[in-house]
């Protein structure tokens, strides 16, 4: 009996370390993380956000923004507004921007995007492939705004040597963090932000 309790008892400890190891590798684990203003930062590079906004993302020229947009467009419009403000942001400091709508599968897959390759009034549309590859193969910096996760406790930003990754746990969320995140790269871009809101609110509205 004595046996069968020990056997019982160490199937029921590997089944919570096995448990553990899952969990552990299912969750991406961050050297420095820092939460400011409600927002959690990661990173495994850089200990400062401050520093890092400020510096490492202020002195680049050349930028792409990855909006995700789910299978049944429920998020254009936010899509949209989140395009708006950054390429509006990045133009009048003088950097160059391209935009790109990933628009997501059921499985919240990668389907297809839409990009306008730095030209305003271009927009065309890109297989699965190609739209890794326009990623992939590019060295200019990138913010990449991801679908809102409600079973995240906290909306997060993950910091790395060339990207900004972004996970609301609302949709409404990204375009307050576009915002918390711009105040700390310029810090003149409040004046420019309250002018593009001003004009974003006259044609949404």
């Amino acid at each position: 009996m004595e046996r069968n309790n020990l056997i019982a008892l160490i199937l029921v400890l590997l089944i919570f370390v096995f448990a553990g190891v899952y969990f552990f590798y299912q969750e991406e684990q961050f050297i420095y993380q820092e939460e400011i203003n409600g927002i959690v930062f990661n990173s495994n590079s850089f200990s400062s956000p401050q520093k890092y906004f400020s510096e490492t993302v202020k002195e680049r020229d050349s930028f792409i923004f990855v909006s995700e947009v789910d299978s049944k467009q429920n998020n254009l419009v936010d899509a949209s507004i989140q395009v708006a403000l950054v390429s509006g942001i990045f133009s009048a400091t003088g950097k160059n921007i391209s935009s790109v709508i990933f628009v997501l599968n059921e499985q919240n897959e990668l389907d297809y995007c839409q990009t306008n390759f730095g030209e305003k009034s271009k927009n065309e549309k890109l297989t699965k492939r190609q739209c890794e590859n326009l990623l992939n193969n590019s060295s200019d910096f990138k913010f990449i705004a991801k679908l809102a996760d409600e079973k995240l406790n906290k909306p997060q930003v993950e910091m790395y040597n060339n990207s900004v990754v972004i996970k609301p746990t609302r949709k409404e969320e990204t375009i307050i963090i576009l915002q918390q995140l711009f105040t700390a790269i310029y810090s003149d871009s409040a004046e420019i932000i309250d002018k593009i809101n001003s004009i974003l609110h006259s044609i949404t509205s």
